[in-house]
């Protein structure tokens, strides 16, 4: 599928943190510089694959869009508002993103839906845990996966997750814990290309308000049809009708005690 001017990405669209790392990197490869960045597209082919198509060679573009997503994300800061723990926003450089981790109803009687992570996860202390794990591009050429766990892990017992990538709740079980509170945190892989690009998506380039259909669902569309880069996120909420497109829904998972427990993570979509 990868050719000379269409750059493949191993990004599972039924993974929440693949789909929105998507738009993140849609959404970033429109700021790299070229002679015809107008022409740019990007779709969903089929299941487990996203395809930007630009003006340059798939291995140039590569290079200079993973330079600049990595910049990106190592200049992200959270900045921590006056309620709890989750209260805040996340910056990057000066670009102020939204708080994804508030009700998306807006009426605050619900568990903010995205904000899936454990009471015990401070997003004050986890970004820059990812971002410490975070492998620059020139690196790793597998950049999107490469692998945070274990021993190897820089930070002392193990990174926490946003809950975003099913990959990463291998431990969590449906009683309503997670794994920081079974103790088997620093077992659980983390992505830190992945984990951070997801809460980039979530709060500088998704439109997560408005994928919210019902109490407890998140509704994504994947396109699969060729799209300029600026209407991914359109596309994404399905409102640009008539698309050949498949339909996803996000239903998190919140465990025994119910959408007040004390942690959640979104198992894969159903389409």
């Amino acid at each position: 599928m990868e050719t000379e001017t269409k750059l493949l990405l191993d990004l599972d669209e039924r993974n929440l943190a693949h789909f929105l790392s998507a738009l993140a990197l849609a959404a970033l490869a429109g700021r790299v510089e070229g002679n015809d960045p107008e022409s740019r597209r990007c779709w969903w082919p089929e299941p487990g694959h996203f395809i930007i198509q630009t003006e340059h060679s798939c291995d140039e573009f590569r290079t200079l869009l993973f330079a600049k997503a990595y910049a990106f994300l190592r200049a992200m800061e959270w900045h921590p508002g006056l309620g709890g723990v989750e209260h805040g926003v996340i910056a990057s450089g000066e670009e102020m993103g939204v708080n994804p981790f508030v009700p998306l109803n807006g009426d605050g009687d619900e568990r903010p839906l995205l904000r899936a992570f454990s009471a015990r996860v401070i997003p004050q202390n986890v970004l820059p845990q990812q971002k410490a794990e975070l492998r620059n591009p020139s690196e790793c050429r597998a950049w999107l996966n490469q692998l945070a766990s274990g021993p190897g892990r820089q930070v002392k017992n193990g990174v926490s997750s946003w809950g975003y990538d099913y990959r990463v709740n291998i431990h969590a079980s449906d009683a309503g814990t997670s794994s920081d509170a079974e103790g088997t945190g620093c077992l659980d892989p983390i992505f830190p290309a992945i984990e951070l690009l997801s809460v980039a998506g979530a709060s500088f380039f998704a439109s997560a308000h408005a994928w919210t259909s019902e109490s407890g669902k998140l509704c994504v569309v994947a396109w699969s049809k060729p799209l300029p880069l600026s209407l991914a996120v359109l596309a994404s909420s399905g409102r640009i009708h008539g698309l050949p497109s498949r339909n996803l829904t996000f239903l998190s998972r919140g465990g025994a005690h119910g959408k007040g427990g004390s942690f959640r993570f979104f198992p894969p979509a159903t389409i």
